[in-house]
């Protein structure tokens, strides 16, 4: 008797790896959908500046209806806006050098920092090897330790930021032409960032 499972595509880039200096909008790719059933599409933001951010930017997610050759800009619908924190966050440098999959990260002070906080990891020497992780516990002004290993190595040039941002959004694409992610933060008072959006498309069932 045949089965049915379904074919996925994973690690979609629908906004790629941006340093996001405010104000900025930032338009992500159009991702078409005319052969898609669904989209999980994961939106990541992270601060890097230690200013408040009174004004905090959003993430909105976008479809459109029509223009299989997307060509049709004028049809664009936010279906989903996802606000960041909007908080001044905390900073801390790394003291030693962390080799990938080290859960310990060594600094000198670990105030403003808190068990299940969201962290990113900021890269000083290339931004796509920053990474988000989330806090598993502090060791007071030792260590601040997260849930998962590094996925990059990490040295004393490095800094760790709290409050973060990761949110999950999931549509169904059976009547939609394409989406796409936009990060919208203008106006006065905001602090710097760093964004992402990766996406998995439920594509078709495949019978084995």
């Amino acid at each position: 008797m045949a089965t049915t499972t379904p074919n996925k595509t994973d690690s979609v880039v629908v906004l790629a790896h941006a340093a996001a200096a405010h104000p900025i909008t930032i338009v992500g790719s159009s991702i078409a959908a005319l052969t898609k059933r669904a989209v999980t599409i994961f939106l990541y933001h992270a601060y890097v500046e230690a200013a408040a951010d009174n004004n905090p930017g959003m993430f909105k997610v976008q479809t459109r209806p029509d223009a299989g050759d997307g060509s049709v800009n004028e049809h664009w619908v936010t279906v989903a806006e996802y606000p960041v924190k909007g908080t001044t966050p905390d900073t801390e440098a790394m003291t030693n050098t962390e080799t990938v999959g080290t859960k310990v990260l060594r600094c000198a002070s670990t105030t403003g920092f808190a068990a299940g906080d969201q962290l990113y990891i900021q890269d000083a020497g290339a931004l796509a090897d920053s990474e988000w992780a989330e806090c598993q516990e502090i060791v007071t002004n030792t260590s601040i330790d997260i849930i998962d290993g590094l996925t990059k190595q990490k040295d004393s040039s490095d800094f760790i930021w709290n409050d973060a941002s990761k949110f999950v959004c999931a549509l169904n694409l059976e009547a939609n032409e394409s989406y796409r992610v936009i990060w919208s933060h203008e106006g006065a008072a905001g602090a710097n960032g760093h964004v992402k959006a990766l996406a998995l498309t439920y594509d078709s069932d495949v019978s084995v």
